[in-house]
């Protein structure tokens, strides 16, 4: 086999966005740019601070292998370290984690973000951050950066407007009063120790959604309905909480948060897992829909009074969060997102979107993707994840129609999560035909879930993923669906119907890839899978420093021009590559 020149990490790093100054209220964009300095872009992600906090973020230096912590500096003065962050709600997790002696050979995660708190309201600091090395000396200075605080915001308590918040009275008129009352940069509070039902929610600019309480979704599919949305047709019922700019106003800076749950009654729930306490939903699916469903079951049923068939029918429940068409949304500080009818967050056709410091629990609820993401611009940071499906998913539409007229995915960032349990950790697929592209992945931990880096095609949907890597994290029992590390398929087989949707002009492809310094301990099935086409051999992706225990061989097929450095198997597999069809591919 011809021997194929590994290109270096950080020259694809810096070919994936190029911006010549740093902002204070980063895009996910710039936050992929990254330069070779002690540490670099230290950066407050979009709409990451509010009247008393400010979540730092930076990203670590070109060469950060002897690097072990970051300190913090607030207007000259030391404040903290990145290492004892702990507002993270990952990080009680990922401690659990290398606490465990069976994962005391796991890649150790670097740290490298950090929220301020005890601050005044609408004051203005000045930060930096020093690497600290093995050695515990402090390296240079990174950029400063300034932002100020926000003024208290002014409160909309929704029990003034009439909710009751007994769990049991229909409180969505007065919830939506609360919010269209919202003055710009007020918060609509759903305050503690109350229960609110209600349906469909809408949101507009300049407001911060509070949660302190719980939301519970409606059990009936009526209060999910308007003219726009009718079970009549075979599309999805308006979510628990929607916001859409697309009208003569653009709708921007959006904030879902709080220290509550956002719990949209979708299916009935089991036993939790025993070891973490994260729900899960009975068996959830088309056919236990009847049986297993509450909001799901009901909005089937509706569907299927209406004539619709079975598949259709189930298609029309609805999701817990669906934003369209806005700029600037953020998810988090605390809150809890559970069982939703269909999907969690759906984001599309929006700017820079944030999720801090969520935790996403949507376990066995069917097609409960943690986010479904067809955007630009996304930033996840210290958040957990045990989801139904993908936990982080993006879609770029199938077919003729979106290889033409559709905008990419483009500029994600995902650090210092936790992933337990779903069919992915980071996901591109099954929808490409737009193409994914511009995603950094690094300093995660993933225990339970299906794959680390999964992307999945058809050949009649086009388009693809590019400029991805996936580095520096650790990953055990990988055994969810399909419980495959790395995967790199255009055999998926639901996105392979054609009946709603032409055919793209060019077949799917995934290049420019690379996972580097990553360890698994435990899959069900192939440390990793690579099935091309004949036409369209996936292409220039590269594995180094990459360990694998306890899985079977990886099986690669149409894949060309790519690399394996270092890449160590467990004395168990005898025979580590089942390679065909395949050419240019260099292992050392």
């Amino acid at each position: 086999m011809k021997i194929i020149a590994l290109p270096t990490l950080a020259a694809l790093i810096l070919g994936l966005v190029s911006f010549k100054s740093h902002n204070v209220n980063a895009t996910a964009a710039n936050l992929v740019d990254i330069k070779a300095s002690e540490s670099e872009n230290l950066t407050v992600p979009t709409l990451s601070y509010n009247d008393t906090s400010i979540t730092l973020a930076w990203h670590k230096s070109g060469n950060y292998n002897n690097i072990v912590n970051y300190n913090i500096y607030m207007n000259g003065k030391l404040i903290g370290n990145a290492n004892n962050n702990t507002t993270s709600k990952a990080k009680p997790f990922i401690d659990n984690f290398y606490k465990d002696s069976s994962n005391s050979s796991a890649v150790k995660i670097s740290n490298h973000t950090y929220t301020v708190t005890g601050l005044k309201p609408d004051t203005s600091y000045n930060f930096t951050v020093r690497a600290v090395d093995n050695k515990g000396n402090e390296l240079k200075a990174s950029n400063a950066v300034v932002q100020r605080t926000t003024k208290v915001p002014n409160v909309f308590d929704v029990t003034k407007f009439g909710a009751v918040g007994d769990g049991k009275t229909l409180d969505t008129k007065s919830i939506q009063a609360a919010i269209d009352a919202c003055t710009p940069g007020g918060e609509v509070l759903l305050p503690s120790t109350k229960t609110f039902k209600s349906g469909a929610l809408w949101l507009k600019s300049d407001i911060i959604f509070k949660v302190d309480g719980k939301l519970l979704g409606s059990e009936n599919p009526q209060d999910y309905l308007n003219s726009n949305s009718t079970t009549k047709k075979s599309i999805k019922s308006n979510a628990l909480i929607n916001a859409n700019g697309t009208g003569n106003e653009k709708t921007k800076n959006i904030k879902i948060i709080g220290n509550g749950v956002i719990d949209g009654n979708g299916w009935k729930q089991g036993t939790p897992e025993a070891t973490t306490g994260f729900p899960n939903s009975l068996k959830s699916s088309l056919k236990t829909v009847e049986a297993n469903g509450i909001l799901a079951a009901n909005q089937f049923k509706l569907a299927k009074s209406n004539g619709l068939s079975d598949t259709k029918a189930y298609s029309t429940r609805s999701n817990l969060i669906s934003i369209s068409h806005v700029d600037n949304v953020y998810y988090g500080d605390g809150l809890f997102f559970v069982n939703p009818s269909q999907q969690t967050i759906g984001s599309s056709n929006c700017n820079n979107v944030v999720i801090n410091n969520a935790l996403i629990k949507t376990f066995d609820c069917n097609n409960g993707d943690g986010i479904d993401f067809d955007s630009e611009g996304l930033t996840v940071l210290n958040s957990v994840f045990d989801t139904g499906d993908d936990d982080i998913n993006f879609t770029a539409g199938k077919g003729a129609d979106a290889e033409k007229n559709r905008k990419p995915v483009n500029n994600v960032w995902i650090f210092n999560n936790y992933f337990g349990r779903g069919h992915g950790a980071v996901v591109a697929g099954s929808n490409t035909a737009a193409w994914i592209k511009n995603i950094l992945a690094e300093d995660n931990v993933l225990n339970g879930t299906g794959s680390g880096l999964r992307c999945k095609t058809a050949p009649n949907v086009g388009g693809g993923a590019t400029n991805i890597i996936f580095r520096d994290s650790a990953l055990k029992n990988i055994t969810d669906g399909a419980g495959e590390p790395f995967i790199f398929t255009s055999d998926y087989s639901n996105a392979s119907e054609v009946s709603t949707y032409k055919p793209a002009l060019n077949l799917p492809q995934f290049k420019h890839i690379f996972v580097t310094n990553c360890s698994v301990n435990g899959s069900k099935n192939n440390a990793i899978f690579v099935c091309g086409l004949a036409g369209a051999y996936h292409d220039d992706i590269h594995f180094e420093n990459v360990s694998f225990k306890d899985t079977k061989p990886a099986k690669i097929s149409y894949m060309s021009n790519s690399t394996f450095k270092n890449v160590i198997f467990d004395s168990s597999i005898k025979n580590p590559w089942i390679v065909t069809n395949s050419k240019n591919l260099s292992f050392n």
